[in-house]
């Protein structure tokens, strides 16, 4: 008992006499400080941007986040090109043009395709699926000089569907402003209903009402 006492009051004593050699550096260190204001600032500055750090090591601690993702991940860049669309109205007779961001492929043919299937599809904004009363899909599409030959699959026409009156003929003529000015190269556009050139596909579908 009596070493442990004696354990205690040596510990005790070491404590003490650090704490006052600590105390005498740490006032030594002032009145130089005191002394440089110019050194005085700079420790200041340091204190107060180690403080700051390690504020954020704890907050980075207690929020489970990355200690270096200090600034917000780049957005991505849209590498999607502007395309017009030009959409068959309801009226038979009129377009509507909508600038479209879309992925454009390298292959003339495969864009060609998916321009048949955006106006096929109708607006995004209004509703226009009486305009193209049919469900339909591209079989192939091949090109030939300046000319685009696109093969439909049979037109399906939907349930309870009225046929417009010019409404096809206003497809088709949608169909070819659109691959004609997003594919210069392209000057005429051929549709044809499973290797048949010109045929209707609104009659293959149904009847005019």
């Amino acid at each position: 008992m009596k070493k442990l006492k004696d354990r205690i009051k040596t510990h005790v004593s070491t404590i003490r006499a650090f704490t006052a050699v600590s105390f005498d550096r740490a006032m030594a260190f002032k009145r130089t400080l005191d002394g440089d204001p110019l050194r005085k600032n700079r420790f200041l500055v340091l204190a107060i941007s180690l403080l700051l750090i390690f504020d954020y090591m704890v907050f980075c601690y207690h929020a489970d986040k990355n200690l270096f993702d200090i600034f917000p991940a780049l957005p991505e860049l849209d590498l999607r090109e502007r395309c017009s669309i030009y959409i068959p109205a309801n009226d038979g007779k009129s377009h509507l043009k909508e600038t479209r961001r879309i992925d454009v492929p390298e292959d003339k043919d495969r864009f060609a395709g998916l321009l048949f299937r955006m106006v096929a599809k109708g607006s995004i904004y209004e509703n226009t699926s009486g305009a193209v009363p049919v469900d339909t899909y591209v079989r192939t599409v091949w090109l030939r000089g300046d000319t685009c030959y696109i093969d439909a699959g049979f037109a399906v026409l939907r349930d309870n569907a009225i046929v417009i009156p010019g409404s096809e003929e206003n497809f088709r003529t949608a169909l070819e402003k659109s691959i004609t000015e997003n594919i210069p190269s392209i000057k005429r556009v051929v549709l044809l209903e499973k290797g048949v050139p010109l045929k209707r596909l609104w009659e293959v579908a149904g009847t005019v009402n």
